[in-house]
């Protein structure tokens, strides 16, 4: 049979659009992917026109254009960690530590001692059950709500200003927040 590959192709692209969809997920490397079986199906076509079932000849070409999609590594970016240049804020309000400490000391002893050896002291929650006696469920429950307490604080004393989800700026509204 012929070649007419531009008419065929123009028929059955839908089909094997959605046959190649349903192996690869990342519609970029889907159509990656397509383009490659038509360079592969024009490149054949030029050479000999000897192809009799031509829709099974083009799934199995997509068949074996998935494997080698599959088989070739990924490429990926190595970023040396010394060159990356983080986003740092030169200047940020160290009033944020002083009314922490003071939102932290305001809650229950049972609330208060897990939160600063977990956020502050850095420990790791099972030492800290260890530590207290408690199970770590516990700990780790305590722990939740007393950073939901300290939240709650925050946003019922003052304005939380956010810059790509983390805190940027907070300024006391509430002048009894800082006793």
């Amino acid at each position: 049979m012929k070649c007419d590959i531009f008419n065929i192709w123009e028929d059955l692209r839908t089909d094997l659009r959605n046959y190649v969809g349903k192996r690869v997920y990342n519609e970029h490397d889907v159509d990656d992917i397509m383009q490659t079986i038509l360079i592969k199906v024009i490149t054949y076509c030029e050479k000999k026109n000897d192809v009799r079932y031509i829709k099974a000849w083009l799934y199995r070409i997509a068949q074996h254009t998935i494997f080698d999609f599959y088989k070739k590594p990924r490429k990926t970016t190595l970023v040396d960690l010394e060159q990356l240049h983080l986003f740092v804020p030169d200047e940020y309000d160290e009033n944020v530590f002083v009314w922490l400490d003071k939102f932290i000391n305001g809650l229950p002893i049972d609330y208060s001692t897990p939160l600063r050896l977990s956020d502050i002291e850095g420990l790791p929650q099972k030492s800290i059950a260890a530590h207290l006696g408690l199970t770590l469920s516990a700990t780790k429950s305590r722990i939740l709500r007393a950073r939901k307490k300290v939240r709650a604080k925050f946003d019922e004393c003052g304005e939380v200003e956010y810059s790509e989800n983390q805190m940027w700026r907070f300024t006391i509204t509430k002048s009894c927040c800082l006793s």
